[in-house]
């Protein structure tokens, strides 16, 4: 059976939505943020090393990020719906549309999100973000194509984007 693992205030909105366009029978573990920090809670992280969600187990499967987690259910489930023919102008409008949402639409409102808190909470303490950026790139990391990026990436590497 699919579970998803659904963190309030989230992108797994667009995932519940679509297990319901399916018809699938589905389980919701549902977590909650931090009401101060608005952060994940770290039981996310025993399912996947991002802590993040959403994430669907299927089986052995286990997957992260909205747009593949859309991709696997309409290859797997969708039966020919809810996806253009491979090959044609409306398949790459679709993929368009799809990575869309993530890569260009979602930056820019999530900025708008945080400059509007900024704007109206206290300043948080300067070294909150310091674990962000290696925990991303520890499923890099975890790719046996990519040995040594998140090294690059993190304090002390030639790509170092953290000061004291």
């Amino acid at each position: 059976m699919i579970v998803l693992h659904h963190l309030n205030n989230s992108r797994s909105q667009r995932i519940l939505w679509f297990l319901e366009e399916l018809g699938l029978e589905y389980e919701v573990k549902r977590y909650q943020r931090d009401a101060r920090t608005m952060l994940a809670p770290p039981e996310l992280r025993a399912v996947h090393p991002l802590g993040k969600s959403p994430v669907v187990t299927d089986g052995d499967l286990v997957l992260a990020e909205s747009g593949a987690i859309l991709e696997y259910l309409v290859g797997r489930y969708g039966e020919g719906r809810f996806i253009p023919a491979a090959g044609t102008p409306e398949r790459l409008r679709y993929t368009f549309w799809l990575h869309y949402a993530e890569g260009s639409a979602m930056p820019p409102l999530l900025l708008a999100l945080v400059f509007h808190r900024i704007e109206t909470a206290p300043m948080p303490p300067r070294r909150s973000h310091r674990g962000h950026a290696p925990a991303a790139l520890c499923v890099v990391e975890a790719h046996p194509r990519a040995p040594g990026l998140q090294r690059a990436l993190v304090k002390g590497g030639p790509y170092d984007y953290v000061t004291d």
